[in-house]
């Protein structure tokens, strides 16, 4: 094909007979606007995404041009983020191919992509392969509990992505199966989950060999040191948190960051110790509107526990479920697709005997099992909330008790209600956790959610924090569980002001005694006294 020539179709007024009923609900002309080619346009019109959503319009022209620069853009979970750097990504990969005449080559993938959890690289690759197929570009999965051999033998082949936990990745490199001499681009996604579970050594030795002309355990000067053929760093994350705001040098805004529940973990033994603090080029930072913020459209009630049986409110609040606010038509008559939210494996057990001596079947998703037990247990939630699905799959449980392993990056759009058993530790966590509802859906889902946490004493003072900022509309930033923090002349002394009564009814919050009286009166009704 000659390099002058476009290597695919013109956008046309009608789209093709691939697509028809697909794309009568695809805005084409919005996403063609923003610099896609047609074919990934049309892919966009067969997964019925309608139009971009705020971060794919913000990223997708910003990732493609040229020439390339390190990016790092912020958003909220469940806007979009993964289309949001693979589109563009892909589509230059393709570039790559018909304009330079690259020849692909045995385990030199060109676009890597690092995630934190087994399953969420499950997930993305899935997206890739769907959005790929169209202009014909490879990729393949490495995690860690898969076999070894396998995967050796799927990176011994041309390949273009490579979608992977840090920890195997690492393995596989060392162990020559793959050299990153190739990467045209790396995307660290969720950027902060990777930092807050102590995967800072894998990023160093990833990233500083293929980055700069010094090893990983040697201290960097980012202008100095940076090689003129380093790929390209893309970063995304639900939230800005010191860790990161360091690394990619970013000084501006300090004020508008949410704190990790812990710092990444120092790690020093015989072959490496972390004696100076990583860092990136100097990358330019997207904020998507509502970044630090709960979704508009999310019910929220905090229940006050008091002195009632924690257990026996649970039980309550997932027995009056009924139809959640986002379940689809088909499924009005069914309960509600339930995440419960536990601190610790320990509670997550105490809350499924609970669950089980009232005849509510759930799934288990925590550190204690395995990564096989818990994508099987992930799987089968997702299966219950499919729309369309035969009377096997409806007759899998619908509630999933798990800790925050699964309030990162997981994509499960049938959630309906979210119920924090126990209340998260900080502000982070309550944004992951009520970010698995109110995600954007089509179809006959609206795209709304409900979240109900239950607040002890101990949670009072951060529970209140939250709640006055989601009613007035506000930032999570920088919130804290410290009640000296909130007096008059503290540093969080303006925001523990009351919140206009007015404003909760408005915006369709509860406060903590509503919340009590609310759940009382459905306890009464929903059920007799649990044996």
């Amino acid at each position: 094909m000659s390099k002058s020539r476009a290597p695919f179709r013109m956008p046309r007024d009608s789209p093709d007979d691939s697509v028809p009923q697909a794309a009568a609900k695809t805005n084409l002309l919005a996403w063609n606007q923003l610099g896609l080619w047609t074919e990934l346009v049309e892919a966009m019109a067969r997964l019925e995404l309608q139009t971009p959503t705020p971060v794919q319009q913000l990223a997708i022209p910003e990732l493609l041009k040229e020439p390339p620069q390190h990016l790092a853009f912020l958003a909220a979970t469940g806007s979009g983020k993964t289309l949001a750097y693979a589109l563009p990504l892909l589509q230059m990969l393709k570039q790559g191919e018909v304009f330079a005449d690259y020849e692909r080559r045995p385990k030199r993938p060109r676009l890597l992509i690092l995630v934190p959890t087994r399953e969420l690289v499950v997930q993305i690759t899935s997206v890739i392969k769907s959005v790929s197929h169209s202009i014909k570009l490879s990729s393949c999965s490495i995690t860690g509990g898969e076999d070894y051999g396998v995967q050796r033998r799927q990176l011994n082949r041309p390949i273009d992505v490579v979608v992977a936990t840090p920890g195997r990745l690492t393995k596989h490199w060392k162990d020559s199966n793959l050299f990153l001499g190739s990467l045209e681009h790396i995307v660290v996604d969720e950027m902060d989950t990777m930092l807050e579970q102590g995967f800072y050594r894998e990023l160093r030795q990833l990233l500083y060999p293929v980055l700069y002309h010094k090893q990983a355990d040697q201290e960097i000067n980012v202008e100095q040191d940076l090689d003129a053929k380093a790929p390209r760093i893309v970063l995304t994350s639900a939230t800005m948190t010191q860790q990161i705001q360091k690394i990619i040098g970013d000084s501006d805004n300090k004020k508008n960051l949410v704190n990790a529940k812990r710092h990444h973990r120092k790690v020093e033994d015989a072959g490496f110790q972390v004696k100076v603090p990583m860092v990136l080029p100097r990358t330019k930072v997207l904020k998507a509107a509502g970044l630090h913020k709960t979704v508009p459209r999310l019910q929220q009630v905090f229940v006050d526990v008091g002195a009632t049986d924690k257990l026996s409110l649970l039980v309550d609040i997932v027995s009056s479920g009924g139809s959640g606010a986002a379940v689809a038509a088909s499924l009005t008559d069914q309960q509600a697709l339930t995440m419960i939210f536990c601190n610790t494996a320990a509670s997550c057990r105490a809350a499924q005997f609970a669950l089980s001596e009232a005849r509510i079947e759930s799934l288990a998703y925590h550190g204690d099992l395995n990564s096989a037990m818990r994508s099987e247990n992930l799987k089968r939630f997702r299966a219950a909330g499919k729309k369309n699905c035969d009377n096997a799959l409806a007759e899998e449980p619908r509630v999933l008790v798990c800790t925050d392993l699964a309030a990162r990056g997981l994509d499960v759009p049938q959630v309906d209600h979210i119920v924090m058993f126990d209340f998260p530790l900080n502000a982070l966590d309550y944004l992951h956790r009520s970010g698995r509802t109110a995600r954007g859906v089509g179809g006959d889902r609206t795209g709304n959610g409900r979240v109900t946490a239950l607040i002890s004493k101990r949670d009072k003072v951060l529970a209140n924090a939250i709640e006055q900022a989601v009613l007035r509309g506000d930032t999570l930033d920088g919130l804290s569980s410290r009640k000296s923090d909130y007096l008059p002349g503290a540093r969080l002394g303006n925001q523990g002001r009351p919140v206009n009564k007015k404003n909760t009814a408005r915006r369709g919050g509860g406060s903590f005694a509503q919340g009590k009286k609310e759940q009382k009166r459905k306890s009464s009704s929903s059920r007799g006294p649990r044996r």
